[in-house]
């Protein structure tokens, strides 16, 4: 799994930038396997204007299913990694768990060796 950190406004401190990679790594960690490459954008919407302003978008490449995109804005650069990162995570299963769907085989479709 590749991960990629692209700020937007050269804002993101070393601190932060572990802080990121760290979140990313506890959410998706179980999908290592089917991930291919997660690149993380971070902004400043509106710049020293303040607000809700700070915007961080997750898009999750995996193998042999579609992308996954989340995004969050918050106040705080940390929150909105966190809660865009955990809802990464959230997607990623679903989409892991729909790809499953199409695999399995009911029950009631199999056939047993006596029958």
């Amino acid at each position: 799994m590749r991960l990629t950190i692209v700020d937007r406004e050269k804002s993101l401190t070393a601190e932060q930038r572990e802080f990121a990679e760290r979140r990313l790594m506890f959410a998706l960690a179980r999908f290592e396997s089917r991930i291919q490459r997660v690149k993380v954008v971070v902004n400043d919407v509106n710049g020293p204007r303040g607000g809700v302003d700070q915007h961080c978008r997750i898009t999750v490449q995996l193998r042999r299913m579609r992308d996954v995109v989340v995004s969050n804005r918050d106040v705080d650069l940390k929150n909105c990694v966190a809660r865009a990162a955990d809802r990464a995570g959230r997607a990623v299963a679903r989409a892991v768990d729909r790809f499953h769907q199409f695999d399995r085989v009911p029950a009631s479709r199999t056939q047993t060796a006596w029958s």
